[in-house]
């Protein structure tokens, strides 16, 4: 379902409000083990982020699974705004320079069941940039753009984790299930994203405080 024009200017405006809210200070390593990017691009869709189809790989616990561009830091990141550009580049081909300015750190929160702390950065790509792609395919299969919306229809199906076979709630999207780790980051910055006016100081950490943290 497309979002009506007027939802889609509403949503835009009250995201440029918001990520005036968040620093322009790039974060040291020392804060995450990892970085992860939100990178927004605008289609008929609405807001939309892109996402990586994970490719099959044996002992890599996010297998298969779908996930935001970014990974580990490395010893010669200056900073975790640094990590998350760095992978970018090498898994996809988008360049600092593709972007309509620095990411900001949006949270910082750790994924399970590893505990890896990983720093969550937002950022906007050029709607001038239309050429890029995947460029590690031992790690990423493909990559789509989901749309913010495709996040409204949650549906509880199973998946693999380390506790065995559960279900779990999931977002369905032409076929890409997205679930756990990414599903939370990404229904929370959507929230933040809505929220009021009147709620312009609430934080990324104020807003899922409460929340339920399940798989």
């Amino acid at each position: 379902m497309t979002a009506p024009p007027s939802r889609r200017r509403d949503l835009t405006v009250r995201l440029h409000d918001r990520l005036a809210t968040l620093s322009d200070a790039p974060p040291p390593t020392d804060q995450a083990d990892a970085a992860v990017l939100i990178l927004l691009g605008s289609g008929t869709k609405g807001l939309e982020v892109l996402a990586e189809q994970r490719a099959d790989m044996p002992g890599d616990p996010w297998s298969g699974q779908v996930g935001l561009p970014g990974g580990h830091t490395e010893p010669g990141d200056r900073s975790l705004t640094e990590t998350v550009l760095r992978e970018l580049r090498e898994e996809v081909g988008i360049r600092a320079s593709d972007l309509d300015a620095p990411p900001k750190l949006f949270d910082t929160r750790r994924a399970r069941p590893s505990g890896l702390r990983v720093a969550v950065f937002v950022g906007s790509l050029q709607k001038s940039v239309e050429s890029f792609g995947v460029l590690n395919p031992t790690e990423v299969a493909t990559t789509f753009w989901l749309p913010l919306d495709a996040l409204d229809h949650i549906e509880s199906r199973p998946r693999t984790t380390a506790l065995g076979e559960i279900y779990v709630d999931t977002a369905v999207y032409e076929g890409h299930v997205v679930w756990g780790f990414t599903l939370r980051v990404l229904q929370d910055f959507a929230a933040w994203v809505a929220l009021s006016e009147e709620s312009g100081t609430v934080g990324p950490r104020e807003l899922r405080r409460g929340r339920s943290q399940a798989l």
